[in-house]
């Protein structure tokens, strides 16, 4: 076990919120049919103080990992502000933009706050397939010239291309994309339903066969290993994911989530202190107290419960309850299985119902 895995494991036996996530605003220039999001009512946001005072509460809680997001990042003219005095506090900071806003100047200002990384999504290779996801003209060459600005100012990039329908089948013309820049490229089979329940974002899964042929590429490397790329379940009493434990996201206005995706506040950090909040109250509580063995469902002892990427938070999204069956999670585990030949050990179908 390397240092990392067991301060991961640390945090999640202390509740230590080891990796925040940040969302300085709701606001964004592109629309992207699967954004968790809703741009259209973004919400009100922490004035640049109130923010700062966030970042010294997480530092003081013991996080190490900060990530700070949108909507779009840089539609906020403090953001480097903040990213700056999370750095001060030592913090390994990492920042989500879409890059079109990026230009010789905001790059370097960006190489001086001295990122662990800026990570963009790419949705296709080409301009067509980007900007049917972006819903935004241009805005893949938009996108491409702010990382290649990055890379020249000597940032980090890290390139994300959701397994999306429209992405799927491009891995060979992505991976050409992030060589010609210089980035690091990293696919994610899951997509999940805003966190208002809402299933827009559904709508441009790609189909289980289409995913388990992107995942079967070689240069995901999930395959290299064969059958044991499949972890074994886990155990009764372990703990289901880092929820409310090790992980934790706030909100453009000072909500804190118990997860990035979890849909139902804590509190509020205008109204009461991160170290307050986090120590527990009913819904922390709760989600802290759930192992394994009382997952319900298709979950309860299911044979795909060590590969399947299952997230509680989308689980209450998609069903009301978060120990519950998660239909996006079953999808991944099949595609998984079927990218290695292997037949699906799933024992029955799953009725998707997302809530709002």
């Amino acid at each position: 076990m390397s240092h990392l895995d067991r301060l991961a494991q640390r945090a999640m036996e202390r509740h230590v919120p080891l990796s925040v996530l940040f969302e300085l605003t709701g606001r964004c220039n592109l629309d992207c049919g699967h954004c968790y999001l809703d741009i259209a009512h973004p919400p009100p946001e922490l004035t640049t103080a109130q923010a700062l005072s966030v970042i010294d509460q997480v530092a003081d809680a013991g996080a190490l990992f900060l990530a700070l997001s949108g909507g779009e990042l840089f539609l906020r003219p403090d953001a480097l502000e903040v990213a700056a005095h999370a750095r001060a506090r030592g913090l390994a900071v990492r920042l989500f933009t879409n890059a079109t806003r990026i230009d010789r100047a905001l790059a370097a200002r960006i190489a001086a706050v001295r990122p662990l990384a800026v990570e963009i999504s790419l949705y296709g290779a080409g301009a067509r397939r980007h900007d049917e996801v972006t819903q935004r003209r241009r805005s893949l060459r938009r996108t491409l010239r702010g990382a290649l600005l990055l890379r020249r100012a000597g940032v980090r990039v890290g390139l994300k291309a959701p397994l999306l329908g429209p992405v799927a089948d491009e891995i060979d013309a992505l991976q050409r994309v992030a060589a010609r820049i210089g980035a690091a490229l990293a696919f994610d089979p899951l997509v999940t339903p805003r966190h208002d329940g809402g299933g827009q974002p559904l709508g441009l899964r790609a189909p289980t066969e289409k995913l388990a042929a992107a995942l079967a590429h070689p240069a995901l490397g999930f395959t290299a290993a064969g059958p044991a790329a499949l972890a074994p379940p886990p155990a009764p009493d372990d703990v289901p994911c880092a929820i409310a434990r090790r992980t934790c996201r706030i909100s453009p206005s000072g909500d804190l989530y118990p997860c990035p995706t979890w849909p139902e506040p804590v509190g509020n950090l205008l109204e009461r202190p991160f170290a307050d909040l986090w120590r527990g109250g009913p819904l922390l509580d709760r989600l802290r107290a759930i192992r394994v063995r009382d997952l319900q469902g298709d979950c309860h002892g299911c044979g795909q419960a060590g590969y399947c990427g299952r997230c509680m938070a989308v689980a209450r999204i998609e069903h009301g309850d978060e120990r519950g069956p998660s239909h996006e999670s079953c999808r991944v585990a099949e595609a998984k299985e079927r990218a290695l030949g292997l037949p699906s050990s799933r024992r029955g179908p799953v009725r998707l119902a997302v809530v709002a």
